[in-house]
């Protein structure tokens, strides 16, 4: 029995261990082993390939509460994906060094972020008070040595390097509350700098006096905090979401931290983040089934970009379940396009890509995960490029340039353009009528690359912010770094 599924569990908890041959794979979609070319893609966009789910059904019951993924029902019954069972025990890369590499620790894990000096910090998911935050180092890619760790106790949702600086070393953490880090490597110390969420509280009650309640018992009282995003362009601004329906936005240069506090959804909101180029404006997204941009110039309105269940168009056919709005917990702004971003349902297997000139759904539907995604991320350096992973224990590669570079633009209606700008020489103008012209739901079912590790569901995964060479995954108790070579 799986000792980390002894009830059912509201939070982050990691499934049972289902081993199958211990072969990584990993390979591109034009070529196969044995030299088949089992599909190419498609040149007139993503509906060419097909990819079928196996006649196993894939069922599990989530609650979303602290966290909203949850794992307290068995991953996967039967079978892979059609594009997974096709795998062989391909190498994984092109020198004679392995491709990937692990680091195993004694806890599960969940939370990950890498440094642009191959730091990795990661946290553990367990739900007891024995968690750990462990920071690793590799300068070959090849092995990982433990720089540091630190005992904590409850389990983290998020980690976030401080952007764009090397030093000093600084990382935050959400969790029970938002906490800010700093590396010592002399040492090999972690030390919690500041706790944002415990000024914020001390702020609102005149500070704590002798005779009150001592810090220690405050905390695990507030509203856990569900996600956060550290602003690449000002450090000095944080945002942060929780199940309190609320956003945050810290500013390290106040006296209290506290820029402003927004109710922000209905219910719970799961994921926030800045856009691209921007300290004014981020998304959120939440348990009522939308994601909202907000200005911080004028916090009095919001704008509905999307909606679950809105392209519905109010049929009376529909059942109860699927009238009520299916709660979204990720979501991720492009970094090379402020109007794009990509987000994913609970439970579901489809990632939508999102376009703010276009609100009310989806401009592209990416299909390839046969299991619940967990974890989205776009490229740090190449545009239009997102990378995915789920309980289907894989990892995929998606290139969107066919579909969002301002060059996709043609005469197919089912393919427009993304981007504002010249295409050809020509100005578009109303980029808006191009995407709405056709009223199509597109769809990509074909990935340009996955990555497999057949054994456990794959539950984050991270970019190496120098060049996007590598990314990084964790399952279970292991970290894994996989060359991710086009």
């Amino acid at each position: 029995m799986d000792p980390y599924r002894t009830q059912k569990r509201s939070s982050i908890s990691f499934g049972s261990y289902h081993r199958q041959n211990n072969q990584n794979s990993y390979f591109t979609t034009q070529q196969f082993p044995g030299g088949s070319n089992v599909f190419q893609p498609n040149s007139g966009g993503g509906g060419g390939g097909t990819l079928n789910s196996p006649s196993s059904t894939y069922s599990t019951s989530r609650s979303p509460m602290y966290s909203p993924l949850n794992y307290s029902q068995p991953m996967l019954q039967g079978g892979y994906s059609q594009l997974n069972q096709f795998r062989g025990p391909t190498s994984m890369g092109t020198t004679s060094n392995s491709a990937v590499c692990e680091f195993e620790s004694p806890r599960p894990l969940y939370a990950l972020d890498w440094s642009s000096d191959d730091n990795v910090c990661l946290g553990s998911y367990k739900e007891d008070t024995l968690n750990k935050l462990q920071v690793i180092h590799s300068s070959d890619m090849l092995s990982w040595d433990k720089v540091a760790e630190h005992n904590i106790i409850y389990p983290v949702s998020n980690i976030q390097w401080l952007p764009s600086v090397q030093q000093p070393r600084k990382f935050a953490t959400s969790s029970d509350s938002l906490r800010i880090w700093s590396l010592n490597e002399e040492d090999s110390s972690l030390t919690e700098q500041v706790n944002l969420s415990l000024c914020k509280y001390n702020d609102q009650h005149h500070s704590l006096s002798k005779n009150t309640t001592s810090s220690s018992d405050i905390l695990g009282q507030f509203p856990p905090v569900t996600s956060f995003h550290w602003n690449p362009i000002d450090t000095n601004l944080l945002i942060s979401s929780s199940i309190d329906t609320t956003c945050i936005v810290w500013d390290l240069q106040s006296s209290n931290y506290v820029r402003t506090q927004l109710i922000a959804h209905d219910s719970e909101v799961f994921d926030v983040k800045f856009l691209a180029h921007s300290t004014q404006l981020f998304a959120s997204c939440g348990g009522d089934g939308s994601v909202r941009v907000f200005d911080l110039r004028s916090l009095a309105h919001s704008t509905i970009i999307y909606e679950s269940n809105s392209d519905q168009n109010g049929s009376d056919t529909l059942t109860d379940n699927e009238k009520s709005p299916s709660a979204l917990l990720r979501l991720q702004p492009s970094p090379s396009d402020p109007n794009v971003m990509a987000t994913f349902a609970l439970d579901s297997k489809s990632i939508l890509i999102l376009d703010m000139r276009n609100p009310g759904s989806p401009v592209l539907t990416l299909e390839g995960h046969s299991a619940a995604v967990n974890q989205i991320k776009w490229h740090p350096k190449k545009s239009n490029v997102l990378l995915s992973c789920g309980d289907d224990c894989q990892v995929l590669y998606w290139d969107l340039n066919e579909w969002l570079s301002p060059t996709s633009l043609s005469a197919n209606e089912n393919k427009v353009n993304a981007n504002d700008g010249p295409i050809s020489g020509q100005q578009i103008n109303a980029p808006v009528s191009q995407w709405n012209q056709s009223n199509v739901q597109n769809v990509l079912d074909v990935p340009a690359m996955c990555y497999s590790n057949r054994q456990q569901e794959i539950n984050n995964i991270a970019w190496r912010p120098h060049g996007g060479d590598w990314f990084g995954c964790v399952s279970g108790k292991k970290f894994q770094n996989v060359r991710a070579v086009v």
